[in-house]
Order: structure tokens, then sequence, then C-alpha cells
């Protein structure tokens, strides 16, 4: 079901999402206070783009807020994200979104009748926590509660998908117990399928049932042999300190920056975390740390061209784990052609937040991914599906679309052709974006 959604703010976060749902064909709006960005939408973007303020009675009318769906405030001023959201819900917009990182903000939601909070912040340190705790893994994301999981990595010279059809391997346990649903191969997705024969390099996504992740490691060829016990962090970034406030029991963590100011702060809040004044761009620093088989580096600055520097420094010295947070695309085209492939970006991050309620009622989540198109949908069947007691071969499903998991009953699947669907499956479904339509046509 298409919509109408007013986006406010068109930085890294509103201008991803601005191409993402127009090119959907949603009926997109754009606020942005900068002029410079409202010329450079209007010559990108098939959508309306309004030079305005979000928080301005006026723009949202302009918008078009009295009949909107959604509106989704990402602009870098909390303050106008909410009144952004205040007004456009008095308005007449059925449902808001409003990026706010402060605390002390967050505790008036409800007076201001703001649905949902996007913090980039916390939803990075998430994801962060998981790939720490299972090293050597570029991206991972739970379906229905961590039943089943999507695991992403690179594949090693050493894995046993490499050079044979999927439809002929048999080890691990066989199709029951994993699944490879999408790979990418010099910049364009695919998803898989029987016939794909998978090569060395490739990014690949594996489904595998929870519990049940070193499969997973295993097929994409990961020495699984190392487990971090220092991390290093570099930034004194909000999201640097929030991080380090939930790693400090589990691991030895050092913050390093070269802003005295902000190395303060987190050292007086935090007096169980080691903080370094200095720069982490030097290999000096970084070495005078203490870095060893069981370090990791997280990049976490504000800059992402900190990041990627001190992440190739990193990767120079022989740090085993690697994760930078990286927003501009430009940058993250440049570290596709390095070993460094664990990357956080607050884009995908609020993505993932939104995504959900652009889909139609039966989708209950919506991943989107850094390093392909790959759409992940985890669709609830209702009682008035029209495919329930069919098999999956009697579906005409499209070609680029994969079922990958099933869960029924608190029980997890991994279907072949003769599962017959029953209500309250919950599917989980790989596609690409130009079949989302016809999917939720299908499911919903």
């Amino acid at each position: 079901m298409l919509k109408k959604i007013i986006i406010v703010g068109a930085g890294e976060v509103g201008n991803f999402l601005a191409n993402k749902l127009s090119s959907e064909q949603h009926d997109v709006t754009v606020i942005e206070s900068d002029s410079l960005k409202v010329d450079e939408l209007n010559s990108s973007l098939d959508a309306l783009v309004i030079n305005g303020n979000g928080g301005s009675p006026s723009s949202l009318m302009q918008a078009g807020a009295e009949t909107a769906d959604l509106i989704i405030a990402v602009t870098d001023d909390e303050n106008v994200n909410m009144l952004s959201c205040y007004l456009a819900k008095n308005m007449g917009t059925k449902k808001s979104f409003a990026r706010v990182q402060d605390s002390s903000l967050k505790s008036e939601l409800d007076d201001l009748n703001i649905d949902q909070i996007i913090d980039p912040s916390e939803s990075a340190c998430d994801e962060i926590e998981k790939l720490l705790s299972r090293a050597g893994i570029y991206d991972i994301h739970e379906f229905s509660g961590g039943k089943i999981l999507s695991v992403g990595g690179v594949l090693t010279k050493d894995s046993p998908l490499i050079s044979k059809k999927l439809a002929d391997i048999h080890e691990f346990g066989g199709r029951e117990n994993w699944l490879v649903t999408a790979y990418v191969r010099e910049g364009i997705s695919y998803i898989a399928n029987g016939e794909t024969v998978l090569d060395t390099d490739d990014h690949v996504k594996i489904i595998v049932k929870s519990g049940d992740i070193q499969t997973a490691t295993a097929l994409i060829g990961i020495d699984f042999n190392y487990q971090i016990k220092k991390v290093i962090i570099i930034g004194a970034s909000r999201s640097s300190e929030l991080l380090a406030e939930r790693l400090y029991k589990d691991y030895e963590v050092v913050v390093i920056d070269d802003n005295k100011k902000d190395c303060n702060r987190i050292a007086e809040n935090n007096s169980h975390v080691i903080v370094v004044n200095n720069d982490p761009r030097d290999p000096k620093n970084l070495i005078d740390l203490g870095i060893g088989s069981d370090t990791a580096i997280v990049a976490l600055s504000k800059n992402d061209s900190k990041n990627i520097v001190c992440s190739l420094v990193g990767n120079a010295l022989g740090v085993p784990e690697i994760i930078t947070r990286v927003n501009k695309i430009d940058y993250l085209e440049l570290l596709k052609e390095t070993s460094i492939q664990a990357t956080i970006s607050t884009r995908i991050t609020a993505a993932n937040s939104i995504l959900q309620d652009v889909r139609s009622d039966q989708v209950k989540s919506a991943l989107t991914f850094e390093d392909t198109e790959v759409e992940a949908l985890e669709i609830l069947l209702s009682e008035n599906c029209h495919v329930l007691d069919k098999s999956l071969t009697e579906l005409e499903l499209p070609q680029n679309c994969l079922i990958a998991g099933v869960i029924r009953r608190e029980k997890t699947y991994i279907p072949s052709g003769n599962w017959k669907f029953g209500n309250k499956d919950r599917l989980i479904v790989f596609t690409l974006p130009e079949s989302i339509d016809e999917i939720e046509n299908v499911f919903c």
C-alpha cells in the first residue's frame, strides 16, 4: 500500500529515506531549511521538496500534513523534530517519528503525541554489541525475537560454499538448518537459489536457526578461534559514551580522541572507563594503548573520514576486529575496496526503525542492509490470507524473492517446495525492492 510521507530534514538520514521511499512510488514530501540542499534534491529526487522550517505550520500545511500517513522528523535539531511531529499530528497526520537522542527530552513524548523515537546511537550500540560477541561477522539481524538469525559475512577461501551449486551442498546438516538468501558480487545484489555458485569475496546473507551461529561462521569460512577482551573506541561522541557504559563490565574499554573537552566529559561521567586525550589517527598512539590479538577497534567519532583513517591504521596494525561508523555513501564505497567490512550507519538504523510502518499491516518487521539492495520482511499470515493450505511450489512468486524461514507455534523451519502455509505463520522473506509490492499482495 502506497503512503503519503513527510520527511523533515535532508541530511544523511533524511536524504536516504527520501530516495528509498520515493523510488518505491510512495508520495514523499521533503521539508528542508537549507536552500542548497533543496536545489540538490530538486535535481535528483522524484518528490516534492519544500524550502522551509519543519516546525512551521505553514510548511507542514504546504506538505499536506492534514492527510499524511507518516511524518519522519530527522533534522539535527531535536526540538524542531519534536515540534514538527506535534504540529503534524494535530493537523491530522496519522503517525509520527522523531529523531531524539537527549534522554531528558524523551520523557516528554506522551505530552507531544509522538508515536516513536528514532535514536540511531542506541540502535548502533545494539548492533555493535552483537558484532563484538561474534567476531568475524559484519552484520547480524534477528527475526521473531531471535528465533531465526540472518548472518552477513564475506566468503573466505576456506568457505565450503565456493565453486559449488548451492543445491549440491549437503554439509552442515543440510538445507533444513541453513540457507544462503542473498549475495553481492561486484556491487550487484542477487537473491540466491539452488543454481547459485558462490565465489571468494562474495558478500553473503545466511539464515540459521537460533543458537546455530557457528554453522553460519563455518559456511562463511571464518576462523572463529579468538575472543575479544579489549575494545578501543575511537571518538568521544555520545555514541562512544553510550557504548562504553554498556561494555565496561565485559571488556576492558579505552576511549581515545583528540578533543579534550569531549574526553573530559566522558572521563567525569565514567570512572570505570580509561579515556585518553590523543590523536587516534597516529599509529603510535594506538600501539601505546596495547593492541593485541584480542583487541577490537570501534570507530565511532562524528567524523566519517577520521573513522575510516583510524580503521585503516588499525587494520595495518593487525587488529582482528574493526567496526566503523560511516554515513556518507562515497566513503562506504571506498571501504568496500578494503578488508574492513563491519560498518555501522545511522541511515540504516533509522530506516529499519521506520520501514515496518511503511509496509502493510501484516509486515511485523522490515530490514534493509548496508551492503546490498536486498530487503528482508517478516510477515504474519492472517486467517484471510489466500495462500493458506497452499504449498510453496503452487505460488507464483517473483523470481527475485525467497521464503527463507517460517516460525510456526514457536518452532522454526526453513521451508522446502512442499511446505504448506498456515494461519499465523510468520514468514521471513528476502527480496529486491521492485518485488515488495507484489509480495505484499500475495501474503498481506
